[in-house]
């Protein structure tokens, strides 16, 4: 095992640092970074880009409403298992009542479910697995639409930590 070690770390410098066959910590690095952009949608510089939520309209339309049940009844989001089937509340809060923690409109609801809100148990996007800007409407919308639905066993609100919303 000793010589073993004695080979590998030989072959390892030879390859990495007098040959310059492997990449450096830098070029590994910008490899890391460049597969991040891609992969998460950010600007050349790293950064995450701006959208305004605020000019988002909530959908109406039975497809886009299907579209946004199927994304909260999908096994890979969570938002079911917590707020329940007809989003009555189970461990997270009733959705369907006009007690709502952090916001009733549109965008605030897009943001509670883009960043989540980890220290209270619920993940970004429900899950960690980032949903588009046209999925994230869509869900937002589909959970809008079923506020007044009061359905069976619905969770209590928190008083203490809730602000009224008034359903259209």
């Amino acid at each position: 095992g000793f010589y073993v070690t004695i080979i590998f770390a030989v072959a390892y410098l030879l390859y990495y640092d007098i040959l310059g066959w492997g990449p450096s910590q830098e070029e590994e690095y910008e490899r890391e970074i460049a597969a991040a952009i891609e992969r998460y949608g950010l600007d050349p510089d790293g950064s995450v880009p701006t959208v305004d939520y605020s000019e988002f309209a909530v959908l109406s339309d039975e497809a886009s409403l299907a579209a946004g049940r199927a994304l909260y009844q999908s096994p890979q989001n969570l938002c079911q298992t917590c707020h329940g089937p007809n989003l009555q509340g189970l461990v997270g809060p009733d959705l369907t009542n006009q007690y709502w923690k952090h916001g009733c409109d549109l965008e605030s609801l897009i943001l509670s479910i883009k960043n989540g809100f980890p220290a209270q148990g619920m993940p970004p996007y429900g899950s960690g697995s980032p949903l588009s800007d046209e999925e994230l409407q869509q869900l937002a919308s589909f959970i809008i639409s079923m506020r007044g639905t009061e359905p069976a066993n619905a969770k209590a609100p928190n008083m203490a930590r809730s602000q009224e919303c008034f359903i259209d």
